[in-house]
Parts: structure tokens; C-alpha cells; sequence
């Protein structure tokens, strides 16, 4: 779609009005083909645990809202698919920020360099300290609880992970 970027903004404010009636926020619009079809597909997440599995229920509802409203939004020329669906269960944490809102959530972290010779881990994060901007997060190793603490600096990549 010619010129998404000019219009995206309008579309993530109209999207988190709506989402917003449903305790829901947008987490990433994209863009893209699919069997040459244009796609605009908004990910969205929960607004206070944002790896809360979201209903099919509630996402046809907001497919249906915001698919009325953004008829209005002056710039989409073109015929479009409209996809809301959640971010998903292993979504990536993008920040600080949101990393700060995984706690008491099971993540799956890799850093930039050892730490206490660990490269990477699967664990629950559990603490953060506003002061020292340190997580804490506590994991086994052989069956062995273990905790570390660590910076957002020191992250190479870190996502929700699933607990088996």
C-alpha cells in the first residue's frame, strides 16, 4: 500500500479507542501482500497483562468496529484486508518498559555476553528496582532454582516464552 506510513498514526489512534473498550491495545501494525492482496494487520495485546490469551470472540468484535470506522480515514485508496489478531503467546518484548510489565511472567532471554556463565535462559522474571534499573529473574538449572540479576543493556533478545 502507497503511502501506509502517512496514515499508520490514524490508524493505531483510531484502533486503541476502540481496543481500548475492551481492556486491549495495539501492540504492532504492519503492512504487507498476501496472494496479492493488500493487508493491514493490527497485533494486539491485553492492557495490564500483555500475554493474556485473547478470545476470538473479542477480536471479531474489534475486527468489526474498527473495520466501519476506518472508512473514514482519508489516505486508504485502496481495497484492503483488515487482520486484527493477537501479538501472539512468544511475542518479543521490545523494551524496557515492557519488560518491567512481564513481571511474574515466564520469558526466554538471551544476552550480549555471559553472566554468571549463562549465555541464555528460560525463567520468570520477578523484580524490578526503579533505582538500580536491575531485573531479577529466577530459573533452574539440573534442578537447581537460581537467580540472577541483570540490566536491559545487557539483553540481546528477549521474549514470552512457554512454560512446559
Amino acid at each position: 500500500m502507497e503511502n501506509f506510513t502517512s496514515f499508520k498514526n490514524q490508524i493505531e489512534d483510531l484502533a486503541n479507542k476502540i481496543l481500548n473498550q475492551h481492556n486491549l491495545r495495539v501492540y504492532e501494525i504492519n503492512n504487507f501482500q498476501d496472494f496479492e492482496s493488500d493487508v493491514i494487520q493490527i497485533l494486539v495485546e491485553d492492557q495490564t497483562q500483555p500475554n493474556k490469551p485473547l478470545s476470538f470472540d473479542i477480536l471479531l468484535l474489534v475486527n468489526e468496529d474498527l473495520s466501519t470506522m476506518m472508512d473514514d480515514i482519508k489516505g486508504i485508496d485502496n481495497q484492503y484486508l483488515l487482520e486484527v489478531a493477537s501479538a501472539g503467546i512468544e511475542k518479543p518484548i521490545r523494551n524496557e518498559k515492557e519488560l518491567v510489565q512481564a513481571i511474574d511472567q515466564y520469558v526466554h532471554i538471551e544476552f550480549h555476553q555471559m553472566i554468571n556463565k549463562i549465555k541464555s535462559l528460560d525463567g520468570t522474571i520477578i523484580s524490578y528496582d526503579e533505582k538500580d534499573k536491575t531485573f531479577k529473574i529466577a530459573f533452574f538449572v539440573k534442578g537447581q532454582k537460581k537467580q540472577i540479576d541483570f540490566t536491559w543493556e545487557l539483553i540481546q533478545q528477549v521474549r514470552y516464552a512457554v512454560k512446559f
